[in-house]
């Protein structure tokens, strides 16, 4: 025996929308769309080494000053792209974006869940590595990234890793040079 459903839907009747509703109403869906879609996550990992002053590689790179602010350097290159003249803070970015970065430096990873290695390296001291696992934080998983993601201003989770340098001619056992 086939159900026959009652067409419920035919028999609602609505008020016809004015012209100015048909009009502003997909402005405003897309204008929420529009803030949704605005929200992001910046995740950054600041490296400090003791003493100061090394330099850092994260998974084999260099940091440089770009790894610093990706978004910025990728705003820059569009604008060099597209031949628009660029400001005062992008001009001086980009003057020194491929510099070297001495620690305290700032990366922003893109990975959460997994492990960074860390390289440091200063003069008069011994190379340094070690690998830093990034554990997502509560917002971090379904279904909350995504909402954390469409927020309509930014988040960012900061990092900090402290990492000791010894002296490349310390004696062991001795004190003030390490065990």
């Amino acid at each position: 025996m086939a159900m026959v459903l009652h067409p419920w839907y035919k028999s609602v009747k609505l008020p016809p929308m004015s012209a100015s509703v048909k009009f502003r109403l997909p402005i405003f869906v897309m204008i929420f769309l529009a803030l949704l879609l605005s929200g992001c996550r910046r995740n950054l990992m600041r490296v400090s080494t003791n003493p100061g002053g090394a330099t850092v590689y994260v998974q084999g790179k260099v940091v440089r000053l770009e790894d610093s602010d990706r978004p910025l350097a990728r705003k820059i290159d569009e604008k060099i792209k597209r031949e628009k003249d660029l400001n005062e803070d992008e001009t001086e970015f980009h003057k020194d974006r491929h510099r070297l970065q001495l620690t305290p430096v700032e990366y922003e990873f893109e990975s959460i869940a997994c492990g960074y290695s860390i390289y440091c390296m200063k003069k008069g001291y011994r190379p340094a590595y070690h690998v830093e696992y990034i554990k997502p934080r509560w917002w971090e998983y379904p279904p909350f990234d995504f909402i954390v993601d469409c927020l309509p201003f930014t988040i960012e989770d900061l990092r900090e890793v402290n990492i000791n340098l010894q002296p490349e001619h310390s004696i062991p056992g001795t004190p003030g040079n390490g065990p």
